[in-house]
């Protein structure tokens, strides 16, 4: 396995990586060039790859470097923080980061690497396309940013800066599957685009999302919901992919984007991971340290809605493992265990998702 090390280490932190890396069988570089980095990782296509960004480097900068090339889209990014907090997890992940671990957590990496050293990646030309994603935006940096993130889940992408454009690729797209626009889209707005796509493409269900012009929350199927830039994408692009299979939940997914502590139960030492989406019988975390399918896990989070904390426990059902590629990012989805669960933390738990079921119109 190769993994290289971008940005500014301290000597412990470079200790700790060597340690890790040691210990996991991987060669390990420190680089500052972003241009020498996605080269290096070409140079290991054959076997597995990560990088470690330090929290001084330029995270957003390395993740757009390494998704413009299709051979390194699913090379896992792990951002390096000096603490465990909302605000630094929440920044890491909306940068592009798959993952995130405090400084010196020499076992949080261990794992990391062990993980993906367990699978082979996959080529690109081998992951079956869920069909055309049509990204509409009148500027150049956006339309790349959405794009990067919908090729990564698996979908072909056209992009289209103006009207004509729209229109022309609307009608010969033959596998258009979704379309997202900015909310500046000319001549007359992304609600507009949206309906000359879908009238152009005789498709008048074509899923849609708009991205308001300050990216900071979007809109699918008219209601206003909360928009992290990966995540919301991602779960955007995860439903559309679906179509009409069978969804298990009995209540729907809420993207909601948040830190969390887990473990397996019994283990004291936490493992920190974002949250993805949320139901009321479960969640999805977002981690390359995922325990197996069947593990026992005891959860903490802050309820939506809520300043109070819960303590959760459920039964860990599937993982997406490092190398796949998809809408789902890397993690693992979690069933409640409501027998095992405190009620008074249930209950928050229960009412927090209520108050962002009805916020986001869902």
């Amino acid at each position: 396995m190769y993994a290289a090390a971008v940005g500014s280490w301290n000597a412990n932190d470079e200790k700790c990586l060597l340690a890790a890396a040691s210990h996991a069988s991987t060669e390990l570089d420190f680089h500052t060039s972003l241009d020498l980095v996605a080269r290096r990782m070409e140079e290991h296509s054959q076997e597995p790859r990560c990088v470690f960004v330090s929290h001084e480097g330029n995270l957003e900068a390395l993740v757009s470097r390494l998704r413009e090339r299709a051979s390194l889209l699913t090379v896992p990014v792990i951002a390096v923080v000096p603490h465990a907090s909302e605000a630094l997890y929440r920044g890491a992940f909306a940068c592009g980061a798959d993952d995130a671990l405090v400084s010196g957590d020499r076992g949080g990496i261990t794992r990391r690497l062990a993980n993906m050293l367990a699978y082979k990646p996959r080529e690109p030309s081998n992951v079956p396309s869920q069909g055309i994603a049509l990204v509409a935006s009148p500027d150049i940096g956006m339309r790349r940013t959405l794009g990067q993130t919908l090729r990564r889940a698996g979908f072909d992408v056209a992009y289209a800066s103006e009207a004509r454009d729209l229109v022309h690729l609307a009608r010969s797209a033959a596998a258009l599957s979704l379309v997202v626009a900015t909310e500046e889209f000319p001549p007359l707005g992304a609600d507009a685009a949206i309906r000359a796509v879908r009238l152009a493409a005789r498709k008048p269900e074509l899923p849609a999302l708009v991205v308001p012009a300050n990216s900071s929350e979007a809109r699918s199927s008219g209601a206003k919901l909360p928009f992290d830039a990966n995540g919301k994408l991602l779960q955007f692009a995860d439903d559309a992919a679906r179509g009409n299979a069978t969804d298990l939940r009995a209540s729907s997914r809420l993207a909601y984007p948040t830190i969390c502590a887990f473990r397996p139960a019994g283990v004291m030492q936490p493992t920190y991971g974002l949250s993805h989406n949320i139901s009321r019988e479960g969640l999805f975390l977002r981690t390359l340290d995922a325990p197996k399918p069947g593990t026992e896990v005891w959860i903490e989070l802050r309820a939506p809605e809520s300043i109070s904390m819960v303590h959760l426990r459920g039964n860990v059902i599937w993982r997406r493992e490092p190398g796949a590629v998809g809408a789902t990012p890397f993690g693992f989805g979690v069933r409640l265990d409501a027998a095992a669960c405190a009620s008074r933390d249930l209950t928050d738990f229960a009412l927090g998702y209520e108050a962002l079921r009805t916020q986001s119109g869902s």
